[in-house]
């Protein structure tokens, strides 16, 4: 068993959320308070999103963008 009941080993873990960490401390505080927190935001995606890897969704939400579909 890894990282809080997961696969992911300690050092992955550490470096994943230190990444998060340094791009959400970058968002300004006044617009900080009206994202809702990435679990949060995990938590509403469809049980379909667990079929993909994380790469290929992230490809699809830059798709997404690009295209003016999600912003």
């Amino acid at each position: 068993m890894g990282f809080a009941g997961t696969s992911i080993t300690n050092s992955d873990a550490e470096e994943i959320l230190t990444s998060l960490v340094k791009a959400y401390s970058s968002i300004p505080p006044i617009i900080k308070e009206y994202i809702p927190t990435l679990d949060k935001i995990l938590k509403v995606l469809p049980e379909a999103v667990r079929k993909y890897s994380v790469e290929d969704v992230i490809k699809l939400l830059d798709w997404a963008a690009k295209n003016e579909i999600v912003i």
